[in-house]
């Protein structure tokens, strides 16, 4: 009876403790109903909704939602660049990078910005070696123009020496073998006229008047004028030519000259090619202030990547526990 007592205290005490006022003895069938009253309701409702991201990585790309794009970019972004350009650059950081939070975030878009300009400064410096190599041919066109017009405002053919053997100007040189030509055609058609050919002779060669160190056409063609002029007995006498054989020679000796003309144009026009590539060359790479303030530029855009860069090493170790290195403090003296 004691046994029988001892043993429904125990029971009734079991009931008191029970949260559902249940017994062990009837657990299997009765916690069968326990589970559906824990999961209805409100906790029900939360669980059927979406639970986000389970995965590291599908944490790690839900936290980059607010910054899908760069929150500077229209700051950074020129009118005349690529925003798209830029908003991949950006992303292809962020995936090599993976930041996590605002401040990892901004720190990444502003290793972004530096890339940019990075970018940016690689095209100035294109369009500086351009600007001083694509124009070096115009350039000389230039000054070969404005020496012809100097020498047409200067009076006396440079001061009576004649243009040719005096200049190198190229396209003064093609006005020379153009003039010669025609006094050849003037000379073939109607003989020698000396008003109209003295003239031209005097302004590719010169006044007769100065010093010379070699005779040139100019002076041929004062000696076969006089022969042409000699009269008909003394002509024969002393066997010269005939005028119309001595217009021939004048014409071949013409021919000669134009002859020599082209070709120490050509050979000029070699020299000058050459001359202008290697200009271009040189010029490959800018000088002077342009050179200097490129120079500055890049240097500064590197300081502030490898700072930029350090700062979210740092930041990333201290997020994953690991040990962080010192900072690398970097002093300029200007001793």
């Amino acid at each position: 009876m004691n046994l029988e007592a001892q043993g429904d205290g125990a029971d009734a005490s079991e009931s008191e403790v029970s949260p559902s006022g249940v017994g062990p003895g009837s657990t299997t069938i009765e916690q069968s109903h326990i589970v559906p009253i824990e999961r209805s309701g409100s906790s029900a409702k939360r669980e059927s909704k979406a639970t986000g991201p389970r995965t590291q990585q599908g944490k790690q790309r839900a936290s980059r939602n607010a910054t899908k794009h760069g929150v500077f970019s229209k700051v950074v972004i020129l009118d005349s660049e690529s925003k798209t350009e830029y908003e991949e650059l950006l992303a292809g950081l962020r995936e090599t990078l993976q930041p996590e939070g605002a401040l990892e975030e901004l720190l990444v878009e502003k290793l972004g910005i530096l890339a940019w300009r990075q970018r940016r400064l690689l095209l100035a410096e294109s369009a500086e070696i351009r600007k001083n190599t694509e124009f070096v041919e115009s350039d000389q066109r230039d000054q070969d123009h404005e020496a012809v017009r100097m020498f047409w405002n200067m009076p006396g053919f440079l001061g009576g020496r004649g243009l040719i053997g005096n200049t190198h100007n190229r396209h003064l040189i093609e006005r020379c073998i153009e003039w010669l030509g025609d006094l050849r055609k003037g000379i073939e058609k109607a003989g020698f006229r000396r008003d109209e050919d003295a003239p031209i002779l005097r302004m590719l060669y010169g006044d007769r008047e100065i010093i010379r160190l070699r005779s040139d056409l100019y002076d041929c063609f004062e000696t076969w004028l006089q022969i042409a002029e000699t009269p008909e007995q003394e002509r024969e006498r002393k066997r010269y030519p005939s005028p119309s054989e001595a217009r021939q020679i004048v014409m071949e000796k013409i021919d000669k000259e134009i002859r020599r003309l082209k070709r120490d144009q050509k050979a000029r026009s070699s020299i000058q090619a050459a001359r202008t590539q290697l200009e271009i060359v040189s010029r490959n790479v800018p000088d002077g202030p342009g050179l200097d303030r490129l120079l500055r530029y890049e240097a500064s855009l590197e300081r502030s990547f490898d700072r930029t860069l350090s700062q979210l090493e740092r930041l990333q170790r201290m997020r994953l526990g690991q040990p962080v290195l010192p900072k690398l403090e970097v002093h300029h003296s200007l001793s």
